[in-house]
């Protein structure tokens, strides 16, 4: 079961998606933020609950040979889950994501200015 995987440490945070995504179940949340597993529990409930998210779009199960099955969370969800996870972990992950769509926009603000230069009247 390839899932990718997110990594926080002293160096910062490390993203390894699978064929571009990331799945992790509510333990492995837990591991990453620092947290209890109650506390991701409740907070993907409350995020459902509102609204704000759909179960149909974050989450799939993954059915083992033994008949067990574990249910995992793609990025949307744990990125939700950052901002309403109280860690210093947390706290790590959401400055870089946030760091990450700013520093995407601003490169695509540069390749967008140069692409409308017309190279016939640069002399």
């Amino acid at each position: 079961m390839e899932t990718g995987i997110i990594k926080i440490d002293t160096a910062g945070v490390q993203i390894t998606p699978v064929d571009g995504e990331v799945w992790m179940t509510q333990h492995q949340i837990a591991d990453l933020f620092e947290c209890f597993v109650a506390k991701v529990n409740s907070n993907i409930r409350s995020i459902l609950k509102s609204g704000v998210l759909w179960e149909s779009d974050v989450c799939r199960i993954y059915h083992y040979n033994n008949g067990n099955f574990v249910e995992q969370y793609n990025m949307e969800m744990i990125t939700a889950l950052s901002f309403r996870i109280k860690s210093r972990n947390a706290e790590m992950f959401r400055k870089y994501i946030i760091e990450k769509s700013v520093r995407t926009e601003k490169k695509a603000r540069l390749i967008l200015s140069l692409d409308i230069v017309d190279i016939n009247n640069l002399n």
